[in-house]
C-alpha cells in the first residue's frame, strides 16, 4: 500500500501536548513510488514530522523528509543517484459551513494551507506531494554534458547565418 493512504493519523490519536514520530517506508511502498514518479528506485524514504494542536480547529504539520532516489540522466542515460532532504510545514484549517468553495488568501502566509477533510491528517500525502516537487526535473550525471551530432551543429551554424536563409529563397535557375 502507498504512503498516502498508510501515513494518516486520526485526530483523536494527536494529544493537546502535540504528536511526534518518525516513519520509514517499506520497500513495498518504495517500489511504488519509484514507478509513480518515473524514477529507476526509491532506496528510502524517512520522515520526521510533528502534528500540533491550533486555535480554532486547526492543526498544524511541520516535518522533514529524507530521501535516496535513482534517476536516469537526461544525458548520458547512466543512473544518478540524489540525495533530497525537503522541509514542509501545512497547517490544516476545518471547512467553514458559510465560507465553502472561498479560500482565504493572506499574501504574507509563509506555510501551505490544506483544508481539514474528515477527521484525519493526511501525512502521506504531504510527504508524497513534497517529494514529488523536490524531485529534479532533468538529473544530469556529473561531468555529463550534451554535445550534437555533428550534422546537426553543422545545420545549426547554417541557420544562425541570416544570408542562410536568402539562399534558399533564390530561384533555380
Amino acid at each position: 500500500m502507498a504512503i498516502e493512504h498508510e501515513w494518516v493519523h486520526s485526530l483523536a490519536e494527536i494529544p493537546e501536548a502535540g504528536l511526534e514520530t518518525r516513519r520509514s517506508a517499506t520497500a513495498a511502498a518504495r517500489e511504488k513510488l519509484a514507478s509513480d514518479l518515473d524514477l529507476i528506485s526509491c532506496d528510502r524514504l524517512d520522515a520526521h514530522y510533528a502534528v500540533s494542536r491550533l486555535s480554532q480547529g486547526r492543526y498544524l504539520l511541520q516535518g522533514t523528509l529524507e530521501a535516496d532516489i535513482t534517476q536516469t540522466c537526461v544525458v548520458t542515460l547512466d543512473p544518478v543517484e540524489t540525495h533530497i532532504v525537503e522541509p514542509f510545514e501545512v497547517e490544516f484549517r476545518p471547512e467553514s459551513q458559510g465560507t465553502a468553495g472561498v479560500a482565504e488568501f493572506d499574501a504574507l502566509e509563509t506555510r501551505d494551507i490544506e483544508p481539514l477533510e474528515g477527521e484525519t491528517i493526511p501525512v502521506g500525502r504531504i510527504v508524497y506531494e513534497q517529494l514529488a516537487s523536490a524531485i529534479p526535473a532533468y538529473p544530469r550525471k556529473e561531468g555529463a554534458t550534451f554535445e550534437p551530432p555533428a550534422s546537426e551543429a553543422h545545420e545549426t551554424k547554417a541557420a544562425s547565418n541570416p544570408f542562410a536563409v536568402l539562399k534558399n529563397l533564390k530561384r533555380k535557375e
